[in-house]
């Protein structure tokens, strides 16, 4: 009897022992183990790889939403938005089950918003004060691209590169424009070189454009921002444009740029309100 509790005991410090030593295994593993961290890029790596992703670009089709606020009021709406690396632009504004209720056409020359239920087409020379006038939205067509796509702006090239300055401590850069007309300053994820936030500055202290990058997604092998939120101060509009369906460097023929409406379409040279003309 007394060699049998012997045995029983000795069993259940054998079990008690050898749970012991599988933890102290388990530990000995786990504090052997530490995640690979990837090493952090530099803000010269970062903006280079950002102008190679400009250069990468040809061009995007898809379905967007966008929301406008201005002075309290707020217009939502969904577009299908076409635009490419020769800064054409084409927005279809889309109503009841997916008809179009405007058309916003933009080139190298031109600028031009049809409305068919009006039956005119406003337009007037490719400047960011015509976009202006026709939307509320002061950017050059060229600009908006960039905007829309995530990019760098224009005006940043590796000329203006060199001319750098980093923040480490609010880990921004902050570059001039290749002309000198503007300031920007950029924010990027340290670890995929990627624009989070960017700002441009054009007279004063005050930023005439604040921008946001958010929820990239990869299509093939090209990083896109789902969202892209957008403050303009001088104006006071606030813009938003998510991503719902995309296509990217697809191929898009220059037909798509063109504008075509019926006879009898009125034509406004918003430059030359006196030439007037009826479209055939």
């Amino acid at each position: 009897m007394n060699f049998s509790l012997k045995r029983m005991r000795r069993r259940k410090e054998e079990r008690i022992a050898a749970i012991v030593l599988g933890c102290l295994w388990l530990w000995g593993c786990a504090s052997r183990y530490r995640p690979l961290k990837q090493p952090s890029l530099s803000f010269e790596t970062s903006l280079n790889r950002l102008l190679e992703r400009r250069l990468a670009f040809q061009d995007v089709r898809g379905k967007v939403s966008i929301s406008i606020v201005h002075q309290e009021k707020r217009q939502s709406f969904s577009a299908y938005l076409v635009f490419d690396s020769q800064n054409r632009i084409r927005i279809e504004g889309l109503g009841f089950a997916d008809t179009p209720y405007f058309f916003l056409i933009a080139d190298s020359d031109r600028i031009r918003l049809y409305a068919p239920d009006q039956k005119k087409v406003l337009c007037g020379e490719a400047s960011g004060d015509t976009l202006f006038r026709l939307t509320g939205i002061q950017l050059e067509p060229a600009v908006l691209v960039n905007l829309f796509s995530g990019n760098l702006p224009s005006g940043v090239s590796s000329m203006a590169l060199r001319h750098a300055s980093f923040n480490t401590r609010e880990e921004f850069v902050e570059i001039p424009s290749s002309d000198g007309e503007e300031r920007y300053r950029i924010w990027m994820d340290q670890k995929t070189g990627l624009m989070l936030r960017m700002e441009v500055y054009r007279q004063g202290k005050e930023p005439f454009l604040s921008a946001r990058f958010e929820d990239y997604r990869t299509i093939d092998g090209y990083s896109w921002p789902g969202r892209i939120d957008c403050s303009f101060l001088p104006s006071r509009i606030q813009l938003k444009v998510k991503y719902k369906q995309l296509a990217l460097n697809s191929g898009i023929t220059e037909s798509i740029f063109h504008l075509q409406y019926p006879p009898g379409t009125m034509i406004e040279d918003i430059d030359d309100p006196q030439s007037d003309q009826t479209g055939g």
